[in-house]
């Protein structure tokens, strides 16, 4: 943050005030990019199966690239798609190519076969209200896309403590928590693909200039970030923001935590086996 952005109020958010019930739910293709991510199946099982959305108008579409499989044999993957039934399971494996984050997003959008797509990275905690509050927002505010200038973040090895950080400027919203049409992303032109932009800061394009089509939400009906380490860490590394405001989100009110302690460990960092359980 320059000198110039601590002079920047945050951003305020807007409030949902009409929640679409489970009939005036639109068809929704989540999206999930991945690379290096084995471990991380079970979280991404808790965060749709805890999803409060109609589990048979969801789409899940995976694009894993790199140098291992997502999943580690055919019947894991079987078992995924056993568990999001009635959800509709896309999968796109491409071990001899090493994309941008931004190149995934794009093609995961073009793997979508509905309008509305929303953002959900492999390695974050996604709270149950995700989709039907940014959904609900599209439809109220008459927009074509939904974020937060706002985030969260959980620090495994700092015995899961959670920080907050809230931006001002609305293309400041993070990628991660993006849900959006169709219709809006080909309109801005997608993801930023290529250059230095093209993994961290992805999706200003999506806002930028268009500031007035994107609905600023409250990051906690969305999601917490998860900082973690390794070679299948964090794109952009999260430690910078672990002196921030700390938050009070309950972690032990979540399911979600179980399953991180499994896979990260605790602030030891002596991982257990993760279940595909959930």
């Amino acid at each position: 943050m320059n000198e110039q952005d601590k002079n920047v109020k945050p951003l305020p958010t807007t409030q949902v005030t009409k929640p679409l019930s489970d009939d005036m739910l639109p068809h929704v293709s989540i999206l999930i990019p991945c690379y290096l991510r084995q471990k991380f199946v079970p979280l991404i099982l808790m965060n749709i199966s805890q999803m409060d959305y109609p589990r048979d108008k969801m789409e899940i579409c995976i694009l894993q690239d790199g140098p291992l499989d997502l999943f580690t044999c055919e019947s894991d993957k079987d078992f995924f798609k056993e568990v999001m039934k009635p959800a509709v399971l896309k999968y796109v494996y491409e071990p001899k190519v090493r994309r941008t984050i931004g190149q995934k997003r794009n093609k995961l959008v073009k793997m979508a076969s509905h309008k509305i797509c929303a953002n959900m990275d492999s390695d974050d905690i996604y709270l149950p209200t995700y989709l039907r509050y940014s959904v609900s927002a599209l439809k109220e505010f008459k927009v074509g896309i939904t974020s937060s200038a706002q985030m969260m973040f959980c620090y495994p090895k700092l015995d899961y403590k959670i920080t907050a950080i809230s931006c001002g400027h609305k293309h400041q919203g993070h990628e991660a928590c993006a849900v959006f049409t169709k219709k809006h992303f080909n309109s801005m032109g997608g993801f930023i693909s290529r250059g230095t932009n093209s993994n961290q800061g992805e999706g200003v394009k999506m806002i930028a200039y268009n500031e007035k089509n994107m609905v600023n939400l409250d990051i906690r009906y969305l999601m917490i970030c998860v900082a973690h380490d390794g070679e299948e860490g964090n794109t952009i590394p999260k430690d910078q923001f672990n002196e921030a405001a700390e938050d009070t989100t309950n972690l032990d009110t979540l399911p979600h935590l179980k399953i991180l302690r499994e896979m990260l460990g605790s602030i030891e960092g002596n991982p257990e086996s993760a279940s595909l359980d959930v």
